[in-house]
């Protein structure tokens, strides 16, 4: 159906600003983000196709040349749909400066965001002070890879050149088990045992597989 053959109050665009978001289908809420239809398909017909071929989580996942790649999706669409992902994503990751890291479940609030849609493995090393207050961060991944490997020096050049107390690890399987595999424990011990010698508290390694978690340190 065509958008103009559509009663004007029950357009997409007039019904977010009269009966607010939560009224809206996903299908309708993903046509305001796209903005316009193409010669074969209307907005909301468009809409429908993406989210029965793909699904939000999928369309989120994707980058920019994979979206390019989908009928009816040009340079402007994606980088609507890019941009708008990336909004949400850093509104779930903005975190208050004086937030603890006392339990896993804290370390995997503060990072789930960061995590979400992700198709490749990323490891984040988070350093803390001595009343575990996160002072700094960096992530570490090799998109060309299924996996990654640890770093294991310069996870201990950063945490020596911050001065920090102790350090968390995360890491991801997408699409995997939350469960740790030989290598995740064999290297976790190895660093438990340099960070030791260093005079680093290693507090914990989490591992992250969809909306799910596993604490080394917990188990």
């Amino acid at each position: 159906m065509k958008m103009e053959d559509i009663d004007i109050n029950d357009r997409p665009r007039e019904r977010i600003i009269n009966e607010g978001p939560d009224k809206l289908t996903e299908t309708e809420l993903l046509a305001i983000m796209l903005g316009s239809g193409t010669k074969k398909e209307s907005v909301l017909e468009l809409s429908d196709r993406l989210i029965h071929d793909y699904g939000l989580d999928r369309l989120f996942r994707m980058n920019y040349n994979e979206l390019k790649n989908i009928s009816g999706i040009k340079l402007a669409k994606a980088s609507k749909l890019i941009a708008t992902f990336e909004i949400a994503r850093r509104i779930l990751s903005s975190n208050v400066n004086d937030l603890e890291l006392r339990t896993a479940k804290d370390l995997f609030n503060y990072v789930r965001a960061d995590y979400s849609f992700l198709e490749y493995e990323v490891l984040t090393i988070i350093l803390v002070n001595s009343r575990l207050r996160i002072i700094d961060k960096f992530t570490y991944s090799d998109k060309e890879y299924d996996s990654i490997s640890f770093p294991i020096k310069e996870i201990i050049r950063f945490a020596l050149d911050k001065n920090a107390f102790g350090i968390f690890l995360v890491h991801n399987h997408p699409g995997g088990s939350k469960y740790p595999s030989t290598v995740d424990l064999k290297t976790t011990n190895e660093l438990v045992k340099i960070c030791k010698a260093m005079n680093i508290h290693f507090f914990d390694h989490i591992i992250i597989s969809d909306d799910e978690y596993y604490s080394i340190l917990e188990n």
